[in-house]
C-alpha cells in the first residue's frame, strides 16, 4: 500500500512539474474524520431561512454597558443567549430522533460554538466548543465562557473532540471509506454521543473570525438547528418620516425538516427575531 501511494505520488509531481512551484501537506486524519462528518451530514433535508435583523438597540446597549461597568460583553455571546431562550421557549426545533419511532426533546440549550485555539506551536486551530444550559446562563456567563475557551492550548490532533484517543485517529484513516461513513452515520444517529460533543444547537459565526464580512453563510446540517451569524452593516432606514442609519445583521436559520414542521419553526423564528431587536439580555450580568 505504501508503495503504490508513493508511485501515485511521484506520477503527481511529474505531471505538476513546469506548471508552478508548490507545496506538498499532510492532509491530517483529523481532516479525513471531519470531511466523512461533513459528507454525511450535509445529505440532511433541512429548511434555510435567511433574515436581516436591526440589531442597533443591543449595539447601542452593550457600548452603555460597556462604558457603565468597564466590561465588554461578546456580540457572539449575546446572540448565543438570545437563540438559547427562544429554543428553550420552542423546544420542538432541537428535537432528536431516537431509533425509528422516537423523538427527544431536552428541556435546556446546549450551544456549540467554534472557537479558535493555539497549539503550542503557535497554529490557530479551529474546535467545537459547547456552552452546555446557554439558557440559564447570562450574557456575561456566556461571554467569559467563549473567553476561557479560546485562551486554552490545544493540539491539532484534538481539533475533532478534545479528548478521542489518538489510536482511535490513526485506526480511522486505515479503515475502507465505506465502513467509515457507516461509522460516522451511526454516531452521528446516537443523540447522546453527539449532543455530548456538539451540543443541541449549533452556531457558526463567522464574525469571530473576521470582521467587515457582509453577507449570508450556509452552516452544515449536523445539528436540528443550526444558525450561521454572517456579515453586519449600516444603511439607512425611514423611521417616523426621517431617514435614520440602523445597524443590520445577517442571519441564517437552518432546521431539519424531517424533524421540525414550518409551523413551529416560524414561531420560533419570530420569537427569535423579538428577543434580538430588543436586545434582550444585554444587561444581564
Amino acid at each position: 500500500m505504501e508503495i503504490l501511494f508513493t508511485l501515485d505520488l511521484l506520477n503527481y509531481l511529474i505531471l505538476m512539474e513546469g506548471l508552478d512551484t508548490y507545496t506538498i501537506k499532510e492532509f491530517s486524519k483529523v481532516r479525513q474524520i471531519l470531511s466523512d462528518v461533513y459528507e454525511v451530514s450535509i445529505k440532511k433535508t433541512s429548511v434555510i431561512g435567511l433574515i436581516e435583523l436591526d440589531v442597533t438597540t443591543a449595539r447601542h446597549r452593550m457600548r452603555t454597558f460597556e462604558s457603565e461597568t468597564g466590561k465588554k460583553l461578546s456580540f457572539t455571546g449575546w446572540l448565543i443567549k438570545c437563540i438559547s431562550q427562544a429554543v428553550s421557549e420552542h423546544k420542538e426545533v432541537h428535537a432528536y430522533r431516537v431509533k425509528k419511532n422516537k423523538i427527544i426533546v431536552f428541556d435546556n440549550v446546549h450551544v456549540s460554538v467554534m472557537v479558535e485555539r493555539t497549539t503550542s506551536s503557535g497554529i490557530k486551530v479551529p474546535i467545537t466548543y459547547v456552552i452546555t444550559s446557554a439558557n440559564t446562563k447570562s450574557v456575561m456567563e456566556i461571554t467569559d465562557e467563549i473567553r476561557q475557551a479560546q485562551q486554552r492550548k490545544i493540539e491539532e490532533k484534538n481539533q475533532f473532540v478534545a479528548g478521542t484517543p489518538n489510536f482511535f485517529v490513526k485506526l480511522y484513516s486505515l479503515v475502507p471509506r465505506f465502513l467509515r461513513r457507516r461509522i460516522i452515520r451511526k454516531k452521528l444517529s446516537d443523540p447522546w454521543f453527539y449532543i455530548k460533543n456538539a451540543g443541541t444547537v449549533g452556531v457558526t459565526a463567522i464574525g469571530m473570525f473576521g470582521k467587515n464580512i457582509a453577507g449570508w453563510a450556509i452552516p452544515f446540517t449536523s445539528s436540528t438547528l443550526n444558525v450561521a451569524v454572517g456579515g453586519m452593516k449600516s444603511k439607512p432606514e425611514l423611521v417616523d418620516g426621517n431617514l435614520i442609519d440602523r445597524e443590520f445583521l445577517n442571519l441564517t436559520i437552518q432546521i431539519d425538516h424531517t424533524l421540525v414542521d414550518g409551523a413551529p419553526a416560524t414561531r420560533f423564528v419570530s420569537r427569535l427575531v423579538e428577543l434580538v431587536e430588543s436586545g434582550f439580555g444585554c444587561y444581564q450580568i
